[in-house]
């Protein structure tokens, strides 16, 4: 097994050429998808992680105002699978998401607003697009993305 260390990361590879992963990928990874941009700013991409960060708050905030609605991932029999799968991309927000459910923000679905469905767009690729980023984060972390 040859290691070799670059910006304060280790990175072992096997024969194969196969990375091994260190802790320091799975914290950035954790970080990123926890709080938006933090695990690029642990990486040391300070620029990359603000506007990450802009980038993830901004569509969540506007899909709130716009009326978007968070969906949970509870009582899937109620409102049925896709609300589920709803669920699952505002989830992609992380830490803010929880802190939303827990203080009753955005839970109440407001229909009547023309602009609800948008909101709900909003909220969703926000969280999908942390997911990505969280990713971006991990591969920078075990160098396989610069």
């Amino acid at each position: 097994m040859e290691g070799s260390s670059k910006g304060g990361r280790e990175v072992a590879e096997t024969e194969a050429g196969a990375v091994q992963v260190g802790g320091m990928a799975w914290l950035a990874g954790l970080l990123a998808w926890l709080v938006p941009g933090v695990g690029h700013l642990l990486l040391g991409r300070v620029g990359r992680g603000l506007l990450l960060a802009g980038v993830v708050y901004g569509l969540y905030f506007v899909g709130l105002l716009l009326g978007g609605h968070l969906y949970g991932l509870h009582n899937v029999d109620e409102a049925g699978l896709l609300a589920y799968v709803f669920g699952f991309c505002d989830l992609g927000t992380g830490l803010v998401y929880l802190v939303s459910l827990w203080g009753n923000i955005g839970i109440v679905e407001q229909a009547s607003r023309a602009t609800a469905e948008y909101g709900n767009v909003f909220l969703m690729v926000a969280g999908l697009l942390n997911y990505l980023l969280a990713l971006d984060a991990f591969d920078i972390a075990v160098r396989r993305k610069i």
